[in-house]
């Protein structure tokens, strides 16, 4: 550990308390994650309702595809904003790590403002062409498409960035971004479980607006009890899945961190036990609701879907700390400014 690359700390002391800024790093990445899982699983679910509907030749999935495209260009503005806080903060509290790995990357985390630019421009035209281009729909879902991939490979570089942080062992011999992501540990495991997020929450988020619409007593249209119902189904079948991805998620973490998590760490395997349990009740009521359409169905699985959320937000910053420890303790963070005698005089 002696001959690692890690460079010392900022000389300024990090400007609050450890403990505060690690309650906001977890509180505004739940923020933004749930928004960016929002707008890829969006964006993918019009594009893959569209081609369905053109295939079907059926109207009520390209109703459904298009109340998905309109969601998924409101969301991803707001994706971007919150964004920004948690990216600011674990430059701060990891600077040393973050500031690093994103520089052996540096090309391609560049690129990242001018996909974004690109994504975004392409699901305007996406969203405000769909009535102008029923003729043309190869090309509309052309250009929903193109935008769709831009959204799916995006995440690729942070997880990439991320993974690169805590294995600072393996920096000397990383080659850029495409050969990091067969060269570090996690990364394809790490997608999986993120993407299948993106979808089961995009699933999820389509039955609890339609339901609350319900509830305030607007009667749903044919295609929005549809994609209610259907939205419902998804988030369930996909949450069976990030079951088992989580798993292989977990098998594929360094054996001392995995440990932590099966029994050495109280709290850490209290948080994992949890959200197991928490998410195999989801599913009970997600299946509930999307088969029987109950409004008690509605409530419990937002609850729970609350708690789950926070839970996998600090299970994500634990991970990251029992990687990040015996690195810590050799290079500490520079919590208070040191004055020398020197300096005074």
């Amino acid at each position: 550990m002696n001959n690692l690359p890690i460079s010392p700390d900022n000389v300024l002391p990090i400007p609050a308390p450890i403990g505060l800024l690690e309650f906001l790093i977890i509180l505004t990445f739940i923020m933004h994650i749930l928004f960016v899982n929002l707008t890829i699983s969006l964006s993918a679910g019009a594009v893959g309702l569209e081609i369905t509907g053109r295939i079907k030749n059926n109207s009520l999935l390209d109703k459904m595809a298009q109340s998905c495209s309109f969601h998924a260009s409101v969301h991803k503005s707001i994706a971007v904003v919150l964004g920004v806080a948690p990216l600011l903060i674990i430059s701060v509290i990891y600077t040393q790590y973050f500031y690093s790995s994103t520089i052996l990357i540096g090309k391609m985390w560049l690129n990242v403002i001018v996909l974004l630019i690109i994504a975004f421009l392409l699901l305007y035209v996406y969203k405000f062409m769909w009535g102008k281009w029923q003729e043309k729909k190869v090309l509309h879902i052309s250009v929903g498409f193109v935008a769709m991939l831009i959204l799916l490979f995006i995440p690729l570089i942070f997880i990439v960035n991320i993974t690169s942080m805590i294995y600072p062992e393996r920096w000397i011999d990383v080659r850029g971004f495409f050969a990091s992501l067969f060269y570090y540990p996690e990364i394809w495991q790490r997608y999986l479980h993120f993407i299948l997020a993106s979808l089961a929450s995009g699933g999820f988020y389509m039955f609890l607006y339609y339901s609350y619409k319900s509830w305030k007593g607007n009667n749903l249209k044919d295609y929005e009890q549809t994609l209610k119902l259907f939205g419902a189904k998804v988030a369930f079948w996909v949450t069976v899945l990030q079951l088992v991805a989580g798993f292989i998620l977990l098998f594929s973490f360094k054996t001392d961190v995995r440990i932590l998590f099966l029994g050495e760490d109280l709290l850490l395997t209290t948080l994992l036990v949890l959200s197991i349990v928490l998410t195999i009740v989801l599913c009970i009521f997600l299946f509930l609701a999307g088969y029987k359409d109950s409004f008690k169905s509605f409530t419990v699985s937002l609850a729970i879907f609350v708690l789950i959320v926070g839970i996998m937000g600090w299970m994500r910053h634990e991970v990251r700390e029992s990687y990040l420890s015996p690195y810590l303790e050799k290079y500490p963070r520079t919590e208070q400014l040191s004055i020398q005698s020197d300096d005074i005089g």
